[in-house]
C-alpha cells in the first residue's frame, strides 16, 4: 500500500477532510516503553489523551515491572505479570481501548525504532516490505529493535486494521561530518556500512529544540553538550548550529557510556581474546548488552538508583559502579566542550538526567578549568518534570536539567510524512 492509499483507505484520510485524527505513539527503551496518544486538530495543534510508561521490563533489577497509566487525567498504576516489552504492550492497550470515546479512536500508530542498519533514512510507513527490512535490522541493535519491532507484530495482531509508522532515532545524526563517522578501519568495511550512526537523536532533535525557546536563541546558532542519560541506555551528544557533530554511540548502542547492563566503549582486543578463547559472537553479544554496565561493576543491580542506596549504605561494588559511571560521563563532556570550544549550555535530559542529583553533582561540581558552576541547591531541588537551569549566575557554560519528549517528535515526524 502507498502513502496515497493509506491516505485515501485508512482512517487518516480524516487528517486530509479537516478532522481530528488520534496517533497512538510507543516509545520502547532498553527498560521502558512508554506511549502516548494524541489527538491532532485540523490547525496541528494536539492534545494529549492518554499517556503512561512501563518501568523494568527486562531489567536485572530488585523491582518488579510495573505500568504507570494516565487516561483522561486519571492516573493508576499496575503490576504486571510478566517484564517483557509484548506484555506491556498489551497490558497498554488492554486498559486504554475500552475507555476511549467514539472521536478518540486510534486512527494509527507510531514507533521508535532504534536502528535502521542504513537501510532507512526517514519516517517510513510498516507494510509487509517494511516489516521483512526491520526483521533484518534486529541484529544490529539487539538490547532495542527486537524489544519494537515485537510492540509492532503485538499492535498488528490487536488492531491489524490500523497503519503503524517507524521513526528512526539516527535520522538527527545525519549531520554528522566524515571525521566524526569514519572509523580507522579500512575503507572497503567503511564502503560496507561500518560507520557511526549515533542514536537518540529523536530525544537531541526535541532538546535542541526546547533550549532554543529557554535560550531565547535560534537553533542554528545554538552549541550544546546534551547527556540523555536513561535508566537503559545513555549516550552524549555535541551539538554546533543546532546539529549534531558528535555523538557518543557508534555504530551501535554499546560503544560510548557505561549503562545499565551495556559495556559501553571496550578496548577491541578483550573481545578478540574471548574469540581466541572459543566464545561464539553470540555469546559475546549476550555479555556486552545484557550482562556488563552497572551489573557487571556493582554485581548488585542495573538500576542505577538502587546502585546509589547501596553504596551510600556502604556497598563498596556499588560505589565504584557510580563513580566509573560518572567518569565516563566526564570524559565524553569534557572531549565534547573542547570540540566545541565551550558551549552555550550543558543539558541533562531522560530520567536518570533529570532525576539524579547526585549524578549532576558528580559530573559538575569543582569544574572550574570550564567556568562550570553548579548551584548545589538548584540542583538538588530541581523538578524532574520541568525544566530548570541549575548554574550559578556567573557560571560560563549554563547548566540545563529538562525533560525530554521523544513521542512529540515521533509525531511531527509522522505528520511531516503524511502533509
Amino acid at each position: 500500500m502507498d502513502l496515497f492509499e493509506i491516505e485515501n483507505e485508512t482512517r487518516l484520510g480524516k487528517y486530509y477532510n479537516q478532522e481530528n485524527m488520534n496517533l497512538l505513539i510507543f516509545n520502547c527503551g532498553s527498560s521502558s516503553q512508554s506511549f502516548k496518544l494524541y489527538q491532532i486538530k485540523p490547525d496541528n495543534s494536539r492534545s494529549v489523551i492518554a499517556s503512561g510508561k512501563a518501568h523494568n521490563i527486562q531489567m536485572q533489577t530488585n523491582t518488579s515491572a510495573s505500568l504507570n497509566i494516565t487516561i483522561h487525567g486519571v492516573t493508576r498504576s499496575l503490576p504486571l505479570a510478566e517484564s517483557t516489552h509484548p506484555a506491556a504492550a498489551s497490558a497498554i492497550l488492554a486498559s486504554l481501548l475500552p475507555e476511549l470515546a467514539a472521536d478518540e479512536k486510534i486512527d494509527a500508530i507510531g514507533h521508535r525504532f532504534v536502528h535502521g542498519g542504513g537501510k532507512f533514512e526517514r519516517t517510513t510507513f510498516i507494510d509487509d516490505s517494511a516489516l521483512n527490512l526491520l526483521r533484518s535490522c534486529l541484529h544490529i541493535a539487539p538490547i532495542h529493535n527486537p524489544n519494537s519491532y515485537s510492540v509492532i507484530e503485538t499492535c498488528r495482531a490487536l488492531l491489524p486494521n490500523t497503519p503503524q509508522f517507524a521513526v528512526f532515532d539516527t535520522a538527527f545524526h545525519a549531520s554528522l561530518p566524515d571525521a566524526a563517522v569514519r572509523y580507522a578501519i579500512p575503507q572497503k568495511l567503511t564502503a560496507a556500512g561500518y560507520r557511526k550512526f549515533g542514536f537518540h537523536g529523536l530525544s537531541y532533535q526535541f532538546i535542541t529544540g526546547k533550549m532554543a525557546d529557554l535560550l531565547q536563541k535560534p537553533a542554528d546558532q545554538l552549541k550544546l553538550v546534551i547527556c540523555h542519560l536513561g535508566t537503559g541506555g545513555s549516550s552524549v551528544c555535541a551539538i554546533q548550529n543546532g546539529k549534531s557533530v558528535d555523538t557518543s554511540m557508534g555504530y551501535s548502542p554499546i560503544a560510548g557510556l557505561i549503562m545499565s547492563t551495556r559495556s559501553g566503549d571496550v578496548d577491541p582486543e578483550i573481545i578478540l581474546e574471548l574469540v581466541r578463547h572459543g566464545q561464539s559472537a553470540d555469546e559475546i553479544d549476550n555479555m556486552l548488552n545484557f550482562e556488563s554496565g552497572l551489573l557487571a561493576l556493582s554485581g548488585y543491580s542495573s538500576n542505577l538508583y538502587e546502585i546509589i542506596t547501596a553504596a551510600q549504605a556502604g556497598n563498596s561494588d556499588c560505589r565504584l559502579a557510580f563513580e566509573a559511571y560518572c567518569l565516563r560521563l566526564s570524559h565524553y563532556i569534557g572531549a565534547f566542550l573542547w570540540q566545541l570550544d565551550g558551549a552555550d549550555a550543558l543539558v541533562f535530559t531522560d530520567e536518570i538526567g533529570t532525576g539524579c542529583p547526585e549524578v549532576r553533582e558528580a559530573v559538575c561540581a569543582n569544574r572550574q578549568f570550564f567556568g562550570i558552576r553548579l548551584d548545589q541547591t538548584l540542583n538538588q531541588n530541581a523538578p524532574a518534570s520541568s525544566p530548570c537551569c541549575i548554574s550559578q549566575d556567573d557560571s560560563s557554560v549554563q547548566i540545563w536539567s529538562v525533560p525530554t519528549d521523544e513521542e512529540a517528535v515521533i509525531v511531527d515526524e509522522i505528520l511531516k510524512l503524511l502533509s
